[in-house]
């Protein structure tokens, strides 16, 4: 997904939790609401990392495994953005 803006980022990234939690993701869950309070936990973020890189065709580094990363919609946005620049 080379050339993403952010509101697509948002979307994917919203798509591909939807998938990976136990009971989905809200339509209506805000960017910056914490990604814990809909049940995001270890298991389901290995399943999202998995699946992020596999949708983004990306390896996330060993420094971008911090909870910061991951804790919002828009951290992860953030995060993939850095990732997929310049692709």
């Amino acid at each position: 997904m080379p050339g993403a803006d952010s509101g697509e980022l948002l979307r994917t990234t919203a798509s591909v939790l939807a998938e990976v939690l136990p009971d989905g993701l809200p339509a209506d869950w805000s960017p910056d609401r914490p990604l814990v309070e809909a049940g995001l936990d270890s298991v389901a973020m290995l399943e999202l990392v998995t699946a992020l890189e596999s949708r983004f065709g990306i390896r996330f580094a060993p420094e971008d495994m911090d909870a910061a990363n991951f804790g919002t919609l828009d951290a992860i946005a953030a995060l993939l953005a850095r990732r997929t620049a310049g692709r």
